[in-house]
């Protein structure tokens, strides 16, 4: 009778121990399953467009590596999570080309903790710029040296990926022109860099310079060039140069370091001390300094229209029109670049 119990008791246990033996296995490959499901899931997003992070993944993604190469990330930036038709169209052309990329559209307020809990030294002076596109112009700086990546304008339209000319690269600027005694010919509304690279601090250091020098009146009206030259592309151009002579030990010019102007053509690429150049036609193709198609080139002009100004221009891996959506009183003009003028 004893043995009989005992033996009950030896099945009854082994029973118990294979069941839970099988639900343990059950749990461990549904575990699996759901795991392989969300990365198939990543797989094929990052083969069919960028994947649009949060703030909170992007900062999880970063800190995940150690970064010997341009990230992977395009930031861009804007009021709100609303944007205009045609931004969200020429927006659009990235992402569904840049597959494997990551993407953040920043807002304002994003920005201003950015720079508040990431760049505490800066943040005084970030507060203080006005107007607006003074503070979205600073930040693109910032998310260069925190991040790096690839900053682009909302009013740039993708032709085809540039970021097989990425490889090996520190920073890569474009240029719209080789005039550069205007110091307007490297826009700041497409960048790209590696994170810390110290040419973004030469240019928040002049921000901050500049800004410690002017009164409350200069600071608080407004007038024409006021972006461009306290944080625009002439504050680019400055710091640029700031580093190319502290880093070559020379005075040279840009047009000097370049070298033979023979060379300084539309499709040219250049390399000085870490820093590439991509010639007008790769990037900018429409040059607003010297007009060529200006009629159907700038979204500001009611005669606007991308495929005649492609047409004439010629693109090669992407395009910018010149929206001024911030700046020029756009950012207030609900109807501008939206659904009313769209062909």
């Amino acid at each position: 009778m004893v043995d009989s119990r005992l033996s009950q008791r030896i099945l009854l246990f082994s029973l118990c121990f294979i069941f839970s033996f099988i639900i343990i296995i059950f749990v461990i490959k549904r575990s699996s399953l759901i795991e392989n499901t969300k990365n198939n899931i990543d797989s094929i997003i990052s083969s069919t467009s960028c994947k649009h992070i949060s703030i909170d993944e992007l900062d999880q993604w970063f800190h995940s590596k150690t970064w010997n190469e341009i990230p992977k990330i395009i930031h861009q930036t804007w009021k709100d999570k609303t944007l205009r038709q045609r931004q969200a169209r020429w927006r659009q052309t990235w992402c569904e080309q840049y597959t494997g990329w990551y993407y953040h559209l920043w807002t304002d307020d994003e920005n201003d903790l950015f720079v508040q809990t990431k760049f505490p030294w800066f943040y005084s002076t970030y507060k203080q710029l006005s107007p607006t596109i003074l503070r979205v112009d600073s930040v693109r700086y910032l998310y260069m040296l925190y991040y790096g990546g690839l900053y682009i304008d909302l009013d740039y339209e993708s032709i085809r990926r540039v970021d097989e000319l990425f490889n090996n690269k520190y920073v890569v600027l474009s240029l719209i022109n080789y005039s550069f005694h205007s110091m307007n010919s490297v826009p700041n509304s497409w960048i790209a860099s590696r994170p810390n690279h110290p040419l973004w601090t030469y240019i928040l250091y002049r921000i901050m310079l500049l800004w410690s020098r002017v009164t409350d009146q200069e600071r608080n009206e407004f007038w024409n060039g006021k972006a461009e030259f306290f944080t625009g592309p002439q504050s680019l151009f400055e710091g640029l140069m700031f580093y190319l002579h502290s880093n070559q030990h020379t005075d040279q010019t840009l047009d000097q370091l370049f070298g033979n102007r023979e060379n300084q053509k539309s499709d040219s690429i250049f390399e000085v001390a870490n820093i590439t150049f991509l010639g007008p036609k790769l990037i900018n193709a429409y040059d607003w300094m010297n007009g060529i198609g200006a009629d159907v080139c700038s979204a500001e002009k009611p005669t606007f229209d991308e495929n005649k100004c492609k047409d004439i221009v010629k693109p090669i891996y992407a395009i910018t029109y010149w929206s001024h959506s911030y700046g020029h009183g756009h950012e207030n003009d609900a109807k501008y670049l939206g659904n009313k003028r769209i062909r």
